[in-house]
C-alpha cells in the first residue's frame, strides 16, 4: 500500500476509535490495519499510539500527525473531485495537427488513455509533415517540430527534445567506406530532408537531382537542405574547435519524411541524419552504423502551438494539460536519447549483407511517454 492509503488507515483508526472499527469502515482485514499502523510508525521513527493492554491513545506526535494527515487527504480528495468534474465537463471537438512520425509513433497510441479519461471529447487528428499553425491553418492545437514560432497570436509551450544520429547501412559503408571527418561527407551519397512546405515543383532547379550537384555549393535555393534536414550547415566537431566549416554534401535523394529516409538508409542508399529513437533498434541489431560520433548534430525540439488571443475550451484545456504531463520530461534531462551503440570503425571491413527486410519504426506503447528521459519520444526526435 502507498503512503496515502497508510495515512487513510491511520486517520480512520483515530476517528473510529479502534483498529477493528477502522477495518470495518475501510473493508479491510483487522490484521492489515495493524500492519499499516506499525509500518507508518517505523517510517516516521516515532510511535503514534500509546498502547496499554487492549486500549490505546494518541501520542502528542500522533495527534499532530492526525491533523496533518486529514488536511493532506482532504486536499487529495478535492483534487480528484475537481479532475473528475473537469473530465465530465470537458466535451466538444478539438482539431489537432502533428507531424507524421511523431503522430503515428508516439501521439496516436497515447491518445487512447486521454479519450478514456475524457469520453465526451472528440478529436480530429491531422498528420502532415507540412508546417502548420493554429492561426493560419484553423487548428486548435499543433504539435510543432523545430524552433518556436515568432507570431503575436500564437503561444508556444515547449515539450521535449530528441537527439539526432548520423547513420548508414553496413552495405553502404562496405562500398563507399566510412567517413572519419565531417569534411569527407562531400565525397559521400547523402540523404537529405526536404521541408514539404517549401517544396515548389515549378521553381525547383532540375539540376538539384543530379548526382554531381553539391548542396549549398552550386544551389542556393533554400528549398534544398542538407542531410541534417534543416539544421545548420556548419557542423561543430567536439574534439576540434577549429574544425567548423560549411559543408556541401552530395545529396542524392531528398525526401520530406523521416520514414522514407530511414528506409533508404536501411537499403544502402546513403548517409542520413535521423532521430535517435527511430534508429535505436537498427543500431543495436547492426542494420545501421552510427557515424562521426564527435560531430555535434544538435537536437530537434517539440512544442505545442495554440492561439494566445482566445480562451481555451474545457476540451482543449484538458488536452493541453494532458500533453504537457505526457510529453514533458520529468527531470532537467530533456534530450531524447536511445541507449549508446558502437559507432563505425575507422577502417570498416564489413561484409555486405543481403538486402534487409523493411523494418517498421520503433514503437512506443501507450504506457511509455514519448519525450525526455522517459520517452523513446520518450521519453520521446529529425522527427517530421
Amino acid at each position: 500500500m502507498d503512503r496515502f492509503q497508510s495515512m487513510a488507515v491511520f486517520v480512520a483508526t483515530v476517528e473510529t476509535g479502534s483498529m477493528a472499527a477502522a477495518a470495518r469502515a475501510l473493508e479491510l482485514q483487522p490484521a492489515l490495519i495493524g500492519q499499516q499502523i506499525q509500518s507508518l510508525e517505523e517510517q516516521l521513527g516515532t510511535p503514534l499510539f500509546e498502547r496499554h493492554g487492549r486500549w490505546q491513545r494518541l501520542t502528542a506526535a500522533g495527534a499532530a500527525y492526525h491533523q496533518q494527515c486529514r488536511s493532506i487527504l482532504e486536499m487529495v480528495r478535492g483534487a480528484e473531485t475537481g479532475l473528475q468534474a473537469t473530465a465530465q465537463q470537458a466535451s466538444g471537438s478539438v482539431r489537432v495537427h502533428a507531424p507524421v512520425l511523431f503522430g503515428t509513433r508516439d501521439l496516436a497510441p497515447a491518445l487512447a488513455a486521454f479519450l478514456q479519461a475524457y469520453p465526451k471529447v472528440q478529436l480530429s487528428l491531422v498528420l502532415d509533415d507540412r508546417a502548420a499553425n493554429p492561426v493560419d491553418d484553423d487548428f486548435d492545437l499543433v504539435f510543432h517540430r523545430g524552433e518556436p514560432l515568432d507570431h503575436p497570436g500564437i503561444e508556444c509551450l515547449p515539450l521535449c527534445e530528441e537527439a539526432l544520429t548520423m547513420v548508414a547501412s553496413a552495405a553502404y559503408l562496405e562500398r563507399q567506406g566510412s567517413p572519419q571527418r565531417a569534411e569527407e561527407l562531400v565525397r559521400h551519397q547523402c540523404l537529405g530532408f526536404m521541408a514539404p512546405d517549401e517544396l515548389n515543383e515549378d521553381e525547383r532547379d532540375d539540376g538539384a537531382w543530379s548526382e554531381e550537384a553539391d548542396w549549398g555549393a552550386d544551389h542556393e535555393d533554400e528549398d534544398w537542405e542538407g542531410p541534417c534536414g534543416g539544421h545548420d550547415e556548419c557542423f561543430g566537431v567536439e574534439d576540434d574547435a577549429d574544425a567548423e566549416a560549411p559543408l556541401a554534401p552530395r545529396v542524392v535523394v531528398q525526401a520530406n519524411n523521416a520514414l522514407a529516409l530511414h528506409a533508404l538508409a536501411l537499403h544502402g542508399a546513403g548517409i542520413a541524419v535521423l532521430p535517435r529513437a527511430l534508429v535505436a533498434d537498427d543500431l543495436a541489431a547492426g542494420r545501421l552504423v552510427a557515424l562521426l560520433p564527435g560531430l555535434s548534430l544538435g537536437v530537434e525540439p517539440l512544442g505545442l502551438l495554440l492561439r494566445s488571443d482566445e480562451a481555451e475550451s474545457p476540451a482543449l484545456a484538458a488536452l493541453v494539460d494532458w500533453a504537457l504531463e505526457r510529453f514533458r520530461p520529468q527531470t532537467a534531462a530533456a534530450t531524447l536519447a536511445a541507449p549508446s551503440v558502437p559507432s563505425a570503425p575507422e577502417a570498416p571491413a564489413v561484409a555486405a549483407p543481403a538486402e534487409p527486410e523493411p523494418v517498421a519504426p520503433s514503437q512506443v506503447t501507450a504506457d511509455e511517454p514519448a519525450c525526455g528521459p522517459v520517452c523513446q519520444c520518450q521519453h520521446a526526435d529529425v522527427l517530421v
